[in-house]
């Protein structure tokens, strides 16, 4: 796959072990118990390669979302990603990686940004509107770890 530059990046740093924060992350059948967001996608194991389907909460309708996309990134345990079209044939590039840190916690995040054919006012919106959107699936996401693998 060609290298993209995302335009997209934020991270947090979540109080529990890389593996606990990717047992939560990836129980695809319970996301949608806690993210306001990203509530699944359509199958239980991500394939470098393999087509699947995500599904979002739309923030505007309050329905769901149906996005295809290919799985263009995948190590069990650390990271796996995502590109597809978003609008026409600008398509996205989203990774979502988790890193130990020294000292016991785990540090989330996700990249992304929108690849093709649009203008930069177009790209400006939807990437600001994206990472809105994300901080708050980190800090969701955080809450959810901590509850369930609380420290002393």
């Amino acid at each position: 796959m060609e290298d993209k530059k995302n335009n997209v990046f934020t991270e947090i740093e979540i109080n529990a072990s890389p593996q606990e924060v990717w047992t939560v992350l990836t129980d695809w059948d319970k996301l949608k118990e806690w993210s306001s967001s990203f509530i699944g996608i359509s199958t239980n194991e991500l394939i470098k390669g393999e087509k699947f389907v995500s599904y979002f909460k739309n923030p505007l309708t309050g329905g769901v979302m149906e996005l295809e996309h290919v799985c263009t990134d995948y190590e069990e345990g650390k990271k796996f990603g995502w590109s597809g079209d978003i609008i026409g044939k600008v398509t996205d590039l989203h990774i979502y990686s988790v890193e130990p840190k020294q000292n016991g916690t785990t540090l989330f995040k996700q990249e992304d940004g929108l690849h093709g054919p649009h203008g930069i006012l177009l790209n400006f919106l939807a990437e600001y509107h994206m990472m809105s959107m994300y901080k708050k699936f980190n800090l969701e996401l955080k809450e959810r770890v901590e509850l369930l693998y609380p420290r002393a």
